[in-house]
């Protein structure tokens, strides 16, 4: 019973010493959410580049193989037993022009009218699939040497560039938020240092009537654990909003995005929550700690 008397005690000590002295604390909550936002920002990016690259993973191992126009069966077959002799192709599908015209209209969706009554400007194509992306550069440079070949497309190169700018923001935030971090540990520690030093006197009858250490320290340590949830709580809010933002206006702009794209609000906020809530108590207490124990000599 006197354990918890105690608990509660400096947990409600802790509390009111945020209120206490606002300035820092304030100063404190604003430094762990702007580190917390950008770190949310980061995991974000990097957790959607890697949902991207799983959503479009058959498309990076695809080539589209266009064939020139008026070509009889027995050319078409040709084609195919080229690309069949080909090392590192899994499977080849024909597509008409006018299937692959479909097709564009039903990604479209609602806006697939503005195709109505044009000139279907797609050219029959064999559709390879290749065993293991990495191959994608040779295989294709092999199918441009066959015969009766117009044209050989895919899309590495714009999944590779999209790769190196998401991996560009995470090296350049990490350190940003490393940096943030240290900051916010210096600030915390202030702010507990300012609490300690005006507290000297009340601590000091503490001690002499046989108070703990760690009876001391604990309130302490609750004020830094509350600031960080309290940055913690305004960091989560605020991604979530952008996030949320951002999703709805990209699926509007991107007619050809699909659900599996990027990781829906609910999903991420789970993630984002357990990311933002640990990091931000973690900055919170071991600034608490930190300062505790270089100050807390009295």
């Amino acid at each position: 019973m006197n354990l918890m008397s105690n608990f509660l005690y400096s947990v409600n000590q802790g509390i009111k010493g945020v209120f206490k002295n606002k300035t820092m604390s304030f100063i404190s909550i604003i430094s762990v959410t702007a580190s917390l936002i950008i770190l949310g920002i980061i995991t974000s990016i990097v957790l959607n580049t890697n949902q991207f690259i799983k959503a479009t993973e058959y498309e990076i191992n695809e080539i589209r193989v266009s064939i020139k126009d008026n070509l009889d069966k027995s050319s078409l077959d040709n084609i195919k037993t080229d690309l069949s002799n080909i090392k590192g192709i899994k499977n080849i599908e024909f597509k008409d022009k006018e299937t692959m015209l479909d097709e564009m209209k039903s990604s479209w969706g609602e806006d697939s009218y503005l195709l109505e009554g044009l000139e279907n400007p797609l050219d029959d194509c064999y559709i390879v699939t290749l065993e293991n992306s990495e191959n994608i550069d040779s295989v294709s440079s092999k199918i441009s040497d066959l015969d009766n070949i117009k044209n050989v497309e895919y899309h590495k190169d714009v999944v590779d560039n999209f790769i190196k700018i998401s991996d560009s923001i995470r090296n350049f935030g990490s350190i940003l938020i490393v940096f943030l971090i240290l900051i916010c540990l210096v600030i915390i520690s202030n702010t507990i240092k300012t609490r300690v030093y005006s507290k000297k006197e009340e601590i000091e009858i503490i001690k002499y009537v046989g108070g703990s250490d760690s009876f001391i320290k604990l309130p302490f340590i609750v004020e830094g654990f509350t600031i960080g949830m309290i940055g913690s709580a305004i960091a989560l809010f605020t991604c979530i909003y952008m996030y949320d933002y951002i999703l709805e206006n990209v699926s509007k702009a991107i007619n050809f995005m699909n659900d599996n794209m990027m990781i829906q609000v609910s999903d991420i906020t789970i993630l984002l929550s357990a990311t933002l809530f640990i990091t931000g108590i973690t900055i919170g207490v071991l600034g608490s700690v930190i300062s505790v124990k270089k100050y807390l000599k009295v």
